[in-house]
Parts: structure tokens; sequence; C-alpha cells
């Protein structure tokens, strides 16, 4: 059996100061659409979780120039980090102009509101704010540190300013993000389904490929997930039945011959159990109302108004899975 993963989990570790996670983002979106050419049915959002990583900075921030001169050592150290992420920020249409930016920010506040962001803004709405927060820094000289620019750009977004108002502490104290698992490898960090972990700006080549690995992963862990395995004492001998209960069902396994079949054991006329009923060949009759089924078919004996819920059971070796999905089955009879 086959089952098409709707829903991928994305999960992406930033910080707004830092371009490689700008870059990262657009490589992502870049993936993302590609992914949604090939897998048009599948849902991904990517949850951005905001890692702060100079909490030591004061409140006002420092000179952005000075930060990295400071960080670097030297001006040529500065300018040479400088001019190899803007060529690769150029790579994604992402045009850098360092001189342009006037402050290396305190982003406690900013985090603090992104998070607040994303618990009460829809997708839209949060992916319109992550775009301006990250423009306004990187390309229009904007201060995150600056509490009016954070709900100028909130409100602009679509967001109501008196929820977000009280999140904005305004001292510097710092922001009690994620400090373990990904982001301690560094950011961005992406952690994709049940945990494909990638760290740092990717080409996007390698985050579809990651993406197409983790979809596959996470369809593999789906088809295992809804089988019952059948325990080797409960499997029944030919021309015998047995009740299976697990994952919230209760179904009854019949061995014809060798052959196994499933169904539901609830009757689907009057809900009686059908595991205590009279077995003759390939059928089962409810000791309830003599309703009598075909374990093949699921259909009641002479009519196609009323089937009982089937369920496919596959073999693999001496094991015996019941997959959990039924076969199509048709409306009740009046």
């Amino acid at each position: 059996m086959s089952r098409s993963l709707q829903t991928l989990k994305l999960d992406v570790y930033f910080d707004f100061i830092c371009p490689w996670c700008l870059i990262g983002k657009r490589q992502l979106d870049q993936a993302l659409s590609l992914l949604r050419v090939e897998r048009p049915e599948l849902r991904v959002e990517p949850r951005w979780h905001g890692v702060q990583l100079l909490p030591y900075l004061p409140l006002q921030g420092e000179d952005f120039h000075d930060f990295y001169l400071r960080r670097l050592g030297s001006e040529p150290a500065v300018r040479l980090r400088q001019a190899q992420v803007q060529q690769a920020a150029a790579t994604v249409g992402v045009h850098l102009d360092f001189d342009k930016i006037p402050r290396m920010p305190n982003t406690a506040d900013v985090h603090r509101l992104w998070q607040r962001a994303c618990q009460l803004g829809t997708p839209k709405q949060q992916e319109t704010l992550l775009e301006s927060l990250f423009a306004s820094h990187f390309l229009q000289g904007g201060d995150l540190g600056d509490g009016n620019l954070l709900l100028d750009l909130a409100e602009r977004a679509g967001f109501a300013l008196g929820a977000l108002v009280s999140c904005l502490h305004g001292d510097g104290s710092p922001f009690s993000g994620i400090a373990e698992g990904p982001a301690s490898q560094g950011v961005p960090s992406f952690v994709m389904g049940g945990g494909l972990t990638l760290s740092g700006a990717q080409p996007v080549e390698k985050l579809l490929a990651s993406l197409r690995l983790a979809m596959a992963a996470e369809e593999s862990r789906a088809r295992e997930k809804a089988r019952l395995e059948v325990p080797a004492s409960r499997v029944p001998a030919p021309g015998q039945r047995a009740l299976i209960e697990g994952e919230g069902k209760s179904l009854v396994l019949f061995n014809i011959d060798g052959e196994f079949h499933a169904i539901d054991d609830s009757c689907p006329h009057q809900g009686a159990s059908l595991c205590g009923g009279k077995l003759e060949g390939e059928t089962i009759q409810c000791r309830a109302h003599g309703l009598r089924f075909n374990l093949r078919t699921g259909y009641l004996q002479g009519a196609t108004q009323l089937k009982v819920g089937r369920y496919p059971v596959e073999r693999e070796g001496d094991r015996l899975f019941i997959v959990l999905t039924p076969e199509e089955s048709l409306s009740c009879m009046p």
C-alpha cells in the first residue's frame, strides 16, 4: 500500500541580523517552489524560530562597522567577509550594501515580537512580516532594536498592535528562545520532517534533495504507522477467527484455507459484534439479526446496499499485518 504525504513539517532556526539566514530563506523559497511543481498536493509551511545570536549587545546596539571591525580584527578582514556574503547573496537576487546598515541591533525585542506574531498571525501575515523585518535591517537601514519601527512593520503586515505591544520589553533583556538542539549548531538550521537537519545556508539543489528525502522518510513512517502487526499468538488457524484490537480499532481476522481476511468487528447494520458470528465457508453471519457477509468482498450476501468494512492483510515472511485503511465502503441500508 502506498500513502501520499499531505503535510511536511519544516522548522527553521534563524536570527534577523544574520545575512546567511536571509540568503538561506531565498534558497529555501526557491526549493519549495520547485517542490510544489513536483508535489502540488503537498503542504509545507515553514515555521521560523528566532535565535538571539548576540544577547550581550547593549539595548541601543552598536555601530555596525565598529562591531565587525572589533569582531574580525582588521579592515581587510571585514571587507573580505562582506565581499563573500555579497557574492552569495547576489546569486539569490539579494544585493547587500553593508555601508547602508548603520547599527548592529539588539534583537531581543524583535524576536519577542516575532514569537508573538507566530502565535497570532496567519501564514501570509507571518511571511509578510518576516520579509519586512529582513528588508528593514539589510536593505533599508532600519534599526530592529527600535520598538516603534517594529510595531509599524507589524501593523503594515496586518497585525493588531494591541496584541503585540506587551511583548516589547524595551530593556535589552535576552530573548529566551531556542538555546539547544538544532540552533546550537548555528543558523540558519533547517529541520525537515522527523529530524533530517541541515545547518547553514544551502544550495537550492541540496535543499530540494533533502526535502525529497524527508518526504520519503515520512511516507515510509506513515505506511508503517498505518499497519497493525498481528501477534503470532493471535494468528488464527484455518477455519478460525481472532479478534485483533489496536490503534483504536476492533477487527476480526479470518483464516479461510490459509487466506487471511480482516473486517470490522462491528456489523454495519446495528453495530453488533461479528467475531462471535457463525462462520460458514467464506461468509460470516451476524448473530444479532442473521445478516450474512462475504469475507472476500465485505458485501451483504445477495445485496449491494450494505458492506462491512474490509481491510487488506499483508504478509512479510512469518509476520502478518492488517492495513488500517479500509477498502472503499458503500452506504448503509436505510
